[in-house]
Parts: C-alpha cells; sequence; structure tokens
C-alpha cells in the first residue's frame, strides 16, 4: 500500500486516541459533579480506547518499512575482512615522531627556524 495511506491510519488512531481521553476526562468531571466515585469508565470508552490503540500500532509498524534480522550473520556475510576491522573512532592521523599530516618534516622546520633567527637578528 501507499506510504500515505498508513501516515493518514496513524493520523486518525491519533485522533481518537485524543477523543477517548477528552470522553474519560469529561465522564470523570461529569461523576464527579454529581458525586458518583465508584463508577468506572463506561465499556465505549475503553473499546474506542483500545481499537484506537491498535490502529495506531498497525500503522506505526507499516510506515517504519523493513525490520533487519536479528541474527547479524546475514549482513556481515557481504562485507570483507578490512570492512569489518574498520573503526573509524580509533582512526589517529600522528605519526610516532609527533608530527601531524600538516606539519612539515625536521629539516624544513630547522630551514626555517635558522631563517626566522637571522630575521630577528637583522632587525635588531
Amino acid at each position: 500500500m501507499v506510504p500515505w495511506l498508513w501516515k493518514g491510519l496513524i493520523g486518525i488512531g491519533l485522533f481518537a486516541l485524543a477523543h477517548a481521553a477528552f470522553s474519560a476526562a469529561q465522564h470523570h468531571s461529569h461523576a464527579r459533579l454529581t458525586e458518583e466515585g465508584g463508577e468506572s469508565l463506561p465499556a465505549d470508552i475503553v473499546l474506542q480506547t483500545l481499537l484506537a490503540f491498535a490502529v495506531t500500532c498497525y500503522g506505526v509498524v507499516h510506515t517504519a518499512g523493513e525490520f533487519k534480522d536479528r541474527d547479524a550473520t546475514s549482513e556481515l556475510r557481504s562485507k570483507t575482512f578490512d570492512a569489518l576491522r574498520s573503526r573509524p573512532s580509533f582512526y589517529v592521523f600522528r605519526r610516532r615522531d609527533g608530527r601531524g599530516l600538516s606539519q612539515p618534516s625536521d629539516t624544513a622546520r630547522s630551514s626555517n627556524i635558522s631563517a626566522s633567527s637571522s630575521d630577528i637578528l637583522l632587525k635588531f
């Protein structure tokens, strides 16, 4: 069936649940005004609540789409060993010597330091 039908079913179910809640509140206030304390909800309000809840749940289940298997092996069969061991949260972009990806090498750094120190000496 079309997706808008399931969303419409959810809307109808939620509207019916809201109507049942309003009816229950109205019945409760009426029972309080007439001083009938021990009376329970009428059967039509209870039936409307249960039916609206079932319709809403049915619409939500069909709107959610395809469910995945609980068995993870069906998804893991198509992946390679390298893809299974890949954990992007553990990627480190720093080398053992402390240089990152964008830092220059030691020789370039030392020549930059000597050039900058000679510029400082010339300014004084």
